[in-house]
């Protein structure tokens, strides 16, 4: 699990500060993580994924964008303000959080 998590940690490095421009994902959980043979892990599923230049830290969206669950709070409080490549960052850690307690975080009849 730990090679897993830190493959999927490196591919969204690469996303954020690896390529030309900026690559937002907004949608980082465990369905959009594909394991190859020898448990690779690949970030998939950029559906919902943006395009920014690597010196602009703070985007603006006109919608929210992901799954409850694994948005960070900014993307679906629109008097927060902008978002930024923080938001693929608080994903990963549900992520994480998920394969630690090997349970899934998202209780649908909960509270918000």
């Amino acid at each position: 699990m730990f090679d897993i998590a830190l493959g999927v940690a490196k591919g969204i490095d690469y996303l954020h500060r690896g390529c030309d421009m900026q690559i937002l994902h907004f949608d980082i959980k465990p369905h959009n993580i594909l394991l190859y043979n020898n448990f690779t892990p690949k970030i998939s599923d950029f559906g919902l994924a943006k395009l920014y230049p690597t010196d602009e830290s703070m985007v603006s969206l006109t919608a929210a964008r992901g799954t409850m669950g694994y948005m960070a709070p900014e993307m679906f409080y629109r008097n927060i303000g902008r978002v930024s490549y923080k938001s693929d960052v608080y994903s990963f850690g549900m992520l994480l959080m998920e394969m630690a307690s090997k349970r899934r975080n998202l209780n649908p009849f909960g509270k918000i």
